[in-house]
């Protein structure tokens, strides 16, 4: 039985070995042109392997890939809130070789891009992604003809990464309605050696910290017209009790307005969520005029989820952007004490990768209570069951709470309120 194990563990040793020191002597890890069964089309609740032929999926062919007669692939969607063409690799790919000078190569046709998004990510493993938001860059090339676009790795790779062994080095993914045909596509071991247009990326430490306006396409239309309409409320509305932060936070003007009547409809209330913000955006709008011109008795603040689910931002690094809004907060409205409440859970499990990392940074924003201006708040626990199960019930979707779970809420701080008002 030893001499089994034992060969059994050398062969597997063995071959890592070779796989590791094959893939450190390529140059590039080409994805496109191959044969079918390497890719997979996607929407957020969909997903077929391609087999070579015209490809379909989701309603009124919401994600179409095809091969053109060059051998180039064409990638279209239509009106989708989020699509994707994923490419796989069977064996997983080492993408360590590509780090130091490194990125992804790929040449890209842009023939459509209607109020439209686009991003390059490769997969982890077990959850883990890492994704840059590329809309802008890439809409400037909009009917210019195919262009040879570079991505470096440092725009992906996090230094404590370990990329080296990937079953999806690359994904792209994209909303709205656009036509994007791809000639070619690869990891490739020195950039500098590849002639074409190198795209640039935020700095990942700074990013959270950065103050910045939501710029997704899907928020072009609401986003600035919101922050107009928040500034004229603010002058008017002369507040004592402000609500900062995301979706969730605007959520007690849809699904949560009955709710938020009954329980603090007393007070002059000023409601500054917006979907879809992280911390870099809510610095943004404290820093143009949110709050200047109030004064009022709280501010209830919870941010941070979205930095979570859109880039997946290293906690401590959602806790510095966190802990920059609580000194604008102190410098704007120094009158005000703070209500900072605990990120809620998000996802079915305790083991959800995106829960685990806004549970990190709950552990970390908790410090920031002093006990005299800044208050914590955790009321995690009223969404879970014992086994911490998120149900469908308390959030439907797993993230955004309903009418009962905005009920849960308001039972949960409405004393806080209270007695923070006083």
């Amino acid at each position: 039985m030893r001499l089994i194990i034992n060969t059994a563990l050398t062969l597997a040793l063995f071959s890592h070995a070779a796989f590791s020191d094959s893939q450190t002597k390529v140059d590039q890890l080409q994805l496109w042109p191959v044969q079918s069964g390497n890719l997979v089309a996607q929407t957020h609740d969909q997903e077929k392997l391609w087999q070579g032929s015209d490809l379909t999926l989701g309603d009124e062919r919401r994600v179409m890939l095809s091969r053109s007669k060059k051998d180039a692939l064409i990638f279209q969607w239509q009106d989708a809130w989020w699509s994707a063409v994923r490419f796989e690799t069977n064996p997983a790919a080492n993408l360590e070789p590509f780090r130091e000078n490194g990125g992804v190569v790929f040449t890209l046709q842009l023939e459509q891009f209607d109020n439209a998004g686009f991003d390059v990510a490769y997969l982890c493993g077990n959850g883990c992604e890492r994704k840059v938001t590329l809309t802008h860059q890439v809409k400037a090339l909009l009917g210019k003809g195919p262009q040879t676009l570079k991505l470096p790795a440092s725009c992906l790779m996090r230094e404590q990464d370990n990329a080296g062994y990937i079953k999806t080095p690359l994904r792209f993914g994209a909303g709205g309605s656009g036509k994007a045909i791809f000639s070619s596509v690869s990891w490739q071991r020195d950039l500098q050696s590849v002639e074409g247009i190198t795209l640039s990326c935020p700095d990942q430490q700074t990013v959270a910290i950065t103050p910045a306006p939501l710029n997704e396409h899907w928020a072009q239309s609401w986003w600035m017209p919101r922050h107009k309409e928040k500034l004229k409320q603010a002058r008017e509305n002369n507040p004592e009790v402000i609500f900062l932060g995301d979706s969730i936070t605007e959520g007690w003007e849809k699904s949560g307005a009955d709710v938020f009547e009954k329980y603090f409809g007393d007070y002059r209330t000023l409601n500054l969520g917006y979907g879809g913000d992280r911390t870099e955006n809510v610095l943004w709008r404290l820093q143009h005029g949110e709050v200047d011109e109030t004064n009022p008795k709280l501010v209830v603040l919870m941010i941070g989820t979205n930095n979570t689910g859109h880039r997946q931002d290293d906690p401590a690094r959602i806790a510095e952007g966190i802990k920059h809004i609580l000194a604008e907060l102190e410098q704007r409205v120094p009158d005000s004490k703070v209500l900072l409440l605990a990120i809620y859970p998000r996802g079915a499990t305790a083991d959800d990768v995106l829960r685990k990392n806004n549970a990190l940074v709950n552990a970390r924003i908790r410090n920031f209570a002093d006990g005299e201006r800044v208050f914590f708040k955790d009321i995690n626990s009223i969404f879970l069951t014992e086994d911490g199960v998120l149900s469908e019930k308390v959030m439907p979707d797993l993230l955004h709470p309903e009418e009962y779970g905005y009920t849960l809420v308001a039972e949960a701080i409405k004393d806080d309120i209270e007695r923070l008002t006083r």
